[in-house]
């Protein structure tokens, strides 16, 4: 369901550490250490429920939280999550996250529950600016049952701003990133008055080249600009909300040397100008009081993205260009239904419908001097595709005793798609192939104490091909990838054994999982029988499988006082990949990942009793990632490495309404690559950031 914030709902530190809220710097906003575990409300299962309560691993980030943070986008803020790697496929400005070493695509990205498609391989980046939000909910592990397709991995739901509570306030906010010389403004006016609420605010940020410990990082660049709009009008028990948001951006593309140079190829630049995503939703719940009906909710979206990508391929034979044009049209509609408790049971039922349109134009020059190789001439070439998807779902909540709960779901998917058109030789318009599919799962939560559950879930998960893998193709370099019309759909089961503990001064939050997904979807090089137009071309199939086990941990401790507060987060995790005739547990992930530090805040007894400050160690061990390639096994390698950083900040003002934030990072200035990132990380920098709230 659409995110609407509790009221009078101010988490504590000690419930934010149990939702594994591992930035413990921001979790310092809460300073009493003392209020309890129901404060802390989530929506992993689409209904509120108190975080103890979550039978799936999530993390929280409130306001509070983001108001702390001085990352440059939200996978910044999200970097660490348990069980999560941000990867920027060579764009700074773009991008995207991968949940338990699974591909970005095999995650479902939402903004309020609506999501964000994509249907390029490399996944959906997080299009929205980061100060337009006010919370992030981030599901780990399978969330297909209630989220639908992509949800394979986990959910990570994006939830906007809303309203204020008095009937004129305002924001401002401004922002500096030393490592990229970067500056970000953003400002909002918002209010609530009698039934209505509103908001409308803007931001821009722009960034120019990385700077790293071996210094500037070349094509590094990139901008973005945020607008939003909300407002909503409660009449009894309904209540009707508008939503508006649009997100532009322009990245540089960094592609390192070896891949620029290595034969045939003589020189190869990308760019992507413009990445712009606007949305439109509407929200209504009707919550009658009474009756075997909880909660109604119908939410509505219409959202189109625009990409343009460019290539721009040299070889020892030929130059190639390649402009790719396209618009994404995403609509989508979900009715759900919360049903008041019957006896021990509490059901939640739903319909889901989507539709995304792909239309693309692609522009390919190509100037030849060996012409046997490859033709000099222009290609045009005009794609158009659909997918529709229909799904049922429902939960039930069982409770068997005063201390045992089981929850049972499933989903049933129809999901139909069509080439609508193509003017690309070897492409002929026609119907995809369909497929009808049910995925269950089923979970325990054992409260074996007041402040200690344990958990223990089976889920199934679900991915649909995209259109450019079913369809359109795409091109990788100056190959292109054809689209294969009858591919699987990747599936996979996990397996979560969880544990959550807040006692005394101590807060744990630790999950064992292990997944088998089968059906991968790759591009390999074609086979005479594939019957491609070029020999160079490659070709999408279902390929092999993998499995991954792992465990992930928050350990946290409170001094008397609640003054120091060490903590601990931890995440070891091993995969292994099997591509048919080729099987490796070399993958690229990190054995070990995550980040220690100590949060000190004098609190109200303190001489600066707004005053907090983190210093921690952020790191991860080596990786090494072995795949197939056209000359064999192809091979790189990552070193393991570990920064010194510092976090620190305070209030001031009447009411403290004014926030400053300041973030030491790599302050020794090591020169690492993180383990699924393309580009150096940032050396040494500042980043600041204040925020004026008008009341």
């Amino acid at each position: 369901m659409t995110e609407r914030e509790p009221r009078n709902q101010r988490p504590g530190l000690r419930a934010l550490a149990l939702g594994s809220l591992l930035l413990a710097g921001e979790l310092a906003a809460a300073s009493s250490g003392n209020n309890l575990l129901e404060e802390v409300v989530v929506t992993a299962s689409r209904v509120k429920e108190r975080l103890l309560d979550s039978s799936a691993s999530i993390s929280v980030l409130t306001a509070e939280d983001l108001a702390r943070m001085t990352g440059n986008g939200v996978a910044d803020f999200l970097r660490d999550v348990p069980g999560l790697q941000v990867s920027d496929s060579g764009q700074a400005g773009l991008k995207r996250i991968r949940i338990r070493g699974e591909a970005s695509r095999r995650s479902a990205i939402l903004v309020d529950s609506h999501e964000l498609s994509d249907h390029s391989e490399v996944g959906a980046p997080l299009t929205i600016h980061p100060d337009m939000l006010g919370r992030i909910e981030v599901i780990r592990g399978s969330g297909s049952v209630l989220y639908g397709s992509k949800a394979l991995s986990g959910v990570t739901n994006l939830m906007t701003l809303k309203g204020g509570s008095a009937p004129l306030q305002a924001t401002i906010k401004a922002g500096y990133d030393g490592t990229t010389g970067g500056d970000t403004l953003f400002t909002s006016l918002h209010g609530a008055q009698n039934s209505w609420s509103y908001r409308l605010a803007a931001a821009n940020s722009e960034h120019g080249q990385r700077r790293t410990a071996a210094g500037r990082a070349e094509n590094t660049a990139f901008d973005h600009r945020g607008y939003y709009g909300f407002l909503e009008k409660s009449a009894g028990s309904h209540t009707l909300g508008l939503t508006w948001d649009r997100f532009e951006s322009s990245s540089e593309v960094f592609v390192e040397d070896a891949a620029r140079t290595t034969f045939p190829l003589t020189d190869f630049a990308l760019s992507t100008p413009r990445r712009d995503r606007e949305r439109f939703g509407l929200d209504y719940y009707f919550e009658p009081g009474q009756g075997a009906l909880d909660l109604l909710t119908l939410s509505a979206f219409t959202q189109d993205s625009l990409r343009t990508f460019i290539s721009n391929t040299e070889t020892v034979w030929y130059q190639r260009d390649i402009d790719t044009r396209s618009t994404l049209r995403s609509d989508g509609l979900l009715l759900q239904a919360d049903w008041q408790p019957l006896g021990r049971h509490s059901l939640i039922s739903g319909l889901q419908y989507s539709n995304d349109n792909v239309s693309q134009q692609r522009s390919v020059v190509t100037r030849s001097w060996v012409p046997a190789v490859a033709a000099t001439g222009t290609e045009q070439i005009d794609d158009e595709a659909t997918i529709r998807t229909v799904a049922a779902f429902v939960q039930d909540r069982w409770d068997l005793g005063d201390h045992l709960t089981a929850i049972i779901g499933a989903r049933y998917y129809r999901v139909d798609g069509k080439l609508d058109a193509s003017d690309r030789p070897g492409l002929v318009a026609a119907a995809l192939d369909s497929d009808r599919h049910l995925i269950g799962s089923a979970g325990l939560n054992w409260a074996s104490q007041p402040d200690s559950v344990w958990r223990l879930n089976v889920s199934e998960g679900y991915l649909y091909p995209s259109l450019m893998q079913l369809a359109t193709g795409a091109y990788a370099g100056s190959s292109f990838v054809n689209p294969t019309r009858d591919l699987k759909p990747e599936t996979s089961l996990n397996y979560e054994l969880g544990w959550r503990l807040m006692s005394g001064p101590w807060t744990v939050d630790a999950a064992l999982f292990h997944s088998d997904s089968s059906d991968y979807i790759d591009h390999l090089f074609c086979r005479p029988q594939d019957q491609c137009l070029d020999a160079s071309d490659k070709i999408y199939r279902n390929i092999g499988a993998s499995s991954a086990r792992g465990l992930e941990l928050y350990l946290g401790w409170q001094s008397p006082g609640g003054w120091a507060r060490p903590y601990l987060n931890l995440t070891w995790m091993r995969r292994q990949n099997d591509f048919g005739d080729f099987e490796t547990s070399e993958t690229g992930i990190p054995t070990v990942a995550g980040r220690a530090g100590v949060v000190l805040e004098p609190g109200p007894a303190g001489p600066w009793p707004s005053l907090w400050a983190d210093l921690y160690l952020r790191g991860e061990s080596d990786s090494r990632l072995e795949e197939p390639g056209s000359r064999g096994i192809v091979v790189s390698e990552r070193s393991g490495w570990a920064t010194l950083n510092a976090a620190l900040g305070m209030n001031l003002g009447p009411g403290d309404s004014l926030l400053l934030a300041l973030e030491l990072n790599n302050l020794l200035d090591r020169r690492y690559r993180e383990s699924s990132e393309n580009l150096l990380a940032p050396g040494r920098g500042v980043s600041l950031k204040a925020t004026w709230n008008i009341n």
